[in-house]
């Protein structure tokens, strides 16, 4: 079986991008929505054969036996990303010819994945191009079941904003109840009174209540009903994925609603997965009170606001806890003017951010821009990521610069970027890191381009990193026999780093060496005749 990397290759540039964005966890689907606007702007994206390639047949093992089968090479993709591919459809299935997505559907169905969470997926899809409910098959519930699903509509009862219609939007759960005949029992009633009792009086039985604004308690209710939902761990096997798809049902308008916004937010509480069983905004109570003023800190326009104290209680938060908060405050979305002052506030705080939280603002504001650029970076952006790579230069090689140059299909655009952080923001220690992440992808023309920036930067290896590098050139020597970038950076190994070449370094390079085929041949093989080991 061909691995991840292999298959990416498969598929042209800009799918490779979107790809590659959704195996970034359960957001992958909205990542990639995110980065398919910006490619979509810059040119046009030939659906037909990206699907035609999700179906192609591939070999596959089946069984104990090993039979040789044929499947869709849709199913060779990691479970995850085959989940956020279909989220991702969903999304935009008004941008994605019905008959491109007619033909997958077809496909997946004539070989279905063991994978339940999958098969529903295919069923919201399906609906998508048919409009239709009719295929959707209901699943039985037991009691335990019917419990759990109880307890959600009033949790999402307590949290709702619209709480004068909740006889209207929860009709049907209120209708699968039993009537009542006289010999109904107190908890009964009173279960189902929550559900249409005055609102002012639903108000003061639920504590869920919130310190958030309209938008952050939009976020809140999202959020606590995946958590109930996918959280329970009374919840297994078929029961707990037949419960995962029920938001579609609580929030109907939204799944069937043809405005990519509705979408959006359906596929949010369809998307996360049972991390822990903590609350999902169980954030410090500080930081809760203080989202709205972070947002008017993060883009605000002059740097009136100063320095704000108030930034401080980011350190307040665990890498976990931050992550959810950079969701609340969409750094993502920060319009790209605005990056610059928002780095400067951060960098100025008067107690330095861990390495963990730098890693996951890095993450934030930049690593999908970066990815979904299709011409040179903004002044803006550029200003921002060098402010802040200078000052979290270890964070941002890990959570920018490492997960960019191991993007299959990476363009010219990421390269210039990832040479000039390179060329301008790293010390040695993180040239180091840097040249690690070199070695553990597969090379390319583009790749190559950072691998020359480092050596003229005379980065440190050690003699065992520089015997990996050794072999990583002897053995793309062939790929790459026509390539003057390739030809540069031997160079560059033998003119900065003569020291480091044994005997046997030269016996491997002079066999690399003569298969190339660019005008500099002779020039290398001098040099390398040149060089005497000790």
């Amino acid at each position: 079986m061909k691995d991840y990397k292999e298959l990416l290759k498969q598929f042209e540039k800009p799918f490779q991008i979107l790809l590659h964005a959704m195996t970034t966890g359960v957001s992958g689907a909205t990542t990639a929505f995110h980065v398919l606007h910006r490619i979509q702007s810059k040119q046009p994206l030939h659906w037909r054969t990206f699907t035609e390639t999700l179906c192609q047949p591939e070999l596959s093992l089946e069984g104990k036996e090993e039979k040789l089968s044929l499947k869709p090479l849709f199913y060779f993709l990691p479970v995850m990303v085959r989940r956020n591919l279909l989220s991702f459809l969903h999304l935009g299935n008004t941008v994605v010819p019905k008959d491109c997505l007619h033909h997958l559907i077809i496909q997946l169905r004539q070989n279905p994945d063991v994978d339940l969470w999958t098969q529903k997926l295919i069923d919201v899809l399906e609906q998508d191009v048919e409009g239709g409910l009719c295929h959707l098959v209901p699943h039985s519930r037991t009691e335990h079941s019917a419990q759990q699903l109880k307890g959600i509509c009033q949790k999402l009862m307590g949290v709702s904003e619209e709480r004068s219609d909740s006889s209207k939007r929860f009709g049907w759960y209120l209708s699968q109840q039993p009537k009542s005949n006289g010999n109904e029992s107190f908890e009964e009633t009173e279960d189902k009174s929550v559900l249409t009792e005055n609102p002012k009086k639903r108000k003061t039985f639920m504590k869920d209540a919130s310190p958030l604004d309209d938008h952050e308690q939009n976020a809140t209710k999202k959020i606590r009903l995946t958590q109930d939902i996918v959280c329970s761990d009374s919840l297994v096997g078929t029961e707990k994925q037949g419960l995962t798809i029920m938001p579609g049902s609580l929030e109907n308008e939204q799944v069937i609603c043809p405005e990519v916004q509705n979408k959006l937010d359906t596929i949010e509480v369809e998307q996360k997965t049972p991390l822990n069983t903590e609350k999902i905004l169980d954030l410090p109570e500080n930081v809760k009170y203080s989202i709205s003023r972070l947002r008017d800190l993060f883009e605000a326009d002059s740097d009136k606001l100063g320095t704000s104290q108030e930034l401080n209680i980011l350190n307040e938060c665990d890498p976990s806890q931050l992550e959810k908060l950079c969701l609340l405050l969409r750094l993502s979305e920060l319009p790209e003017h605005l990056l610059p002052l928002a780095c400067n506030r951060l960098i100025s705080l008067t107690s330095d951010l861990s390495y963990s939280n730098a890693t996951v603002l890095t993450r934030n504001l930049f690593l999908t821009r970066v990815l979904s650029l299709t011409e040179p970076a903004s002044r803006f952006l550029m200003a921002a990521i060098t402010s802040f790579c200078k000052k979290y230069a270890r964070p941002s090689c890990n959570a920018l610069i490492g997960p960019v140059l191991q993007t299959p299909g990476i363009g010219n655009i990421q390269v210039e970027l990832i040479c000039r952080l390179t060329e301008d923001c790293l010390e040695q220690e993180h040239l180091t890191v840097t040249f690690g992440h070199i070695l553990s992808i597969t090379w390319s023309e583009e790749i190559l381009s950072v691998a020359y920036t480092l050596l003229e930067r005379k980065v440190e290896v050690t003699s065992e990193i520089f015997e990996q590098f050794i072999q990583k050139l002897s053995q793309h020597a062939e790929d790459f026999s026509k390539s003057v970038k390739y030809a540069k950076v031997v160079l560059a190994v033998l003119t900065k780093y003569q020291i480091y070449i044994t005997d046997a370094h030269k016996n491997i390079l002079s066999c690399a060496l003569a298969l190339h085929k660019t005008f500099l041949k002779k020039s290398m093989q001098a040099a390398l005749k040149h060089i005497v080991t000790t």
